[in-house]
C-alpha cells in the first residue's frame, strides 16, 4: 500500500513538471533583466562643453574641440543649463543623429562679466540707475554690493555688469571724470507747461514745448524765416533760457544740437521756438493717468545730461 501511494505521488510530480515547466521561477524575469542590461549597455557616455540649443529639439556639445549636434529625447530638459557649462551625458547613436538620453552639469559656466563706459545720469528708483552709453539711455539694476551713493549725475564712468532676463545688473562703478563746474552750482528747479507726447520708456517721457529764448551775445535770427526748422543750443538760467547758437537746417541735426521750429521773434532780443524735449521721471513721478497729447504743467531740475521731472499733472 505504501509503495502504491509513493508511486502515485511520483506520477503526480511528473505531471506537474510537464504541465508547469516554469514552476518555482517568476515568468519573464530573466528576459526583462537581460533587455534592460542590453539597453543600458547600448548607451554611450560622454563629457564636453555645452554650447547651447540649436532649436527646440537639438543641442550642440563641444567634445575635444569639435562641436557636435545631438537630438533631445522627450524627457530631456536643458532650459537651466548655461552655455559654457561642462556636462556629462549619455546618448544613443543608433539613429540619423545621436540622441541624448541624459545630461548632467559637472561644472557650471562662469557668469560673463561685461564692461562699458558712459555718463551716469542718475537714479531711477532705489534699486536701479540710468547710464548714457553711446547716446543711448540704458537702465541698470543694482546688485546688493553696488554702491552709487555720492556719485554725481553727469559723471563719466567705467562699469562692469552682467546681462539678465529683465535688465542688466550693475556690478561695479569707477568714476573716470567728474562733471564740470559742479562745485557751488545751484540746482535749478523750473516750472513749465507743454504737451505730453508720450513715454519713451518706463522712466522717461517726451514733451512738446513752445518756449521763449533770449538771444545770446552775437546770436542773430534776422536771416531765418518764421516756420523754419532750426538747430540750436541754449543755456538754462532759471529765468529765460539764453540761445547760444541757432541756424536754419533741412533735417534733424546730429550730435548735441536740438531741433525745433522757429515760431518767430518776440522782440529784438528774444524768439519763440517749438521743440520736443526728453525728461527722466523722478522716483515718485508717474504719467500713467495722463493721456498722450494732454496739456501738462510740470517742474523739473536741470541736470548735466537730461533734466529730471519732479512733479507733473494735467491742465
Amino acid at each position: 500500500m505504501r509503495k502504491k501511494k509513493a508511486f502515485l505521488i511520483f506520477l503526480l510530480f511528473i505531471v506537474l513538471l510537464i504541465v508547469f515547466p516554469g514552476a518555482g521561477c517568476r515568468p519573464g524575469d530573466d528576459e526583462i533583466d537581460t533587455g534592460v542590461r542590453e539597453e543600458e549597455e547600448a548607451l554611450i557616455m560622454g563629457e564636453g562643453i555645452y554650447v547651447g540649443q540649436i532649436d527646440s529639439r537639438s543641442v550642440e556639445i563641444e567634445e575635444d574641440g569639435q562641436a557636435k549636434a545631438y537630438g533631445l529625447a522627450e524627457e530631456i530638459d536643458v532650459s537651466e543649463i548655461r552655455s559654457g557649462s561642462k556636462v556629462a551625458f549619455t546618448y544613443d547613436d543608433g539613429g540619423e543623429r545621436p540622441l541624448l538620453r541624459s545630461i548632467e552639469v559637472i561644472e557650471p559656466a562662469a557668469e560673463e562679466v561685461l564692461r562699458g563706459e558712459g555718463i551716469y545720469t542718475g537714479r531711477i528708483d532705489s534699486r536701479s540707475v540710468e547710464i548714457e552709453v553711446n547716446g543711448e539711455y540704458r537702465a541698470f539694476a543694482l546688485s546688493s554690493e553696488t554702491v552709487v551713493e555720492g556719485l554725481s549725475d553727469g559723471s563719466k564712468i567705467a562699469f562692469t555688469y552682467r546681462e539678465s532676463e529683465q535688465r542688466p545688473m550693475l556690478l561695479a562703478v569707477e568714476v573716470l571724470e567728474e562733471p564740470e563746474d559742479e562745485a557751488g552750482d545751484e540746482i535749478l528747479e523750473i516750472e513749465a507747461e507743454g504737451i505730453l507726447v508720450g513715454q519713451i520708456d518706463t522712466q522717461s517721457i517726451e514733451v512738446l514745448r513752445t518756449r521763449a529764448f533770449a538771444l545770446g551775445e552775437g546770436v542773430e535770427v534776422d536771416h531765418i524765416a518764421a516756420g523754419s526748422r532750426v538747430a540750436f543750443t541754449y543755456t538754462e538760467t532759471g529765468e529765460r533760457p539764453v540761445l547760444d547758437y541757432i541756424e536754419a537746417v533741412d533735417s534733424h541735426p546730429e550730435g548735441e544740437l536740438r531741433s525745433g521750429i522757429l515760431v518767430g521773434q518776440i522782440d529784438s532780443h528774444s524768439v519763440e521756438i517749438e521743440y520736443d524735449q526728453a525728461f527722466t521721471l523722478g522716483a515718485a513721478v508717474s504719467v500713467e493717468e495722463i493721456a498722450d497729447g494732454s496739456a501738462i504743467v510740470f517742474t523739473y531740475r536741470v541736470g548735466p545730461v537730461r533734466p529730471g521731472i519732479t512733479s507733473i499733472s494735467g491742465l
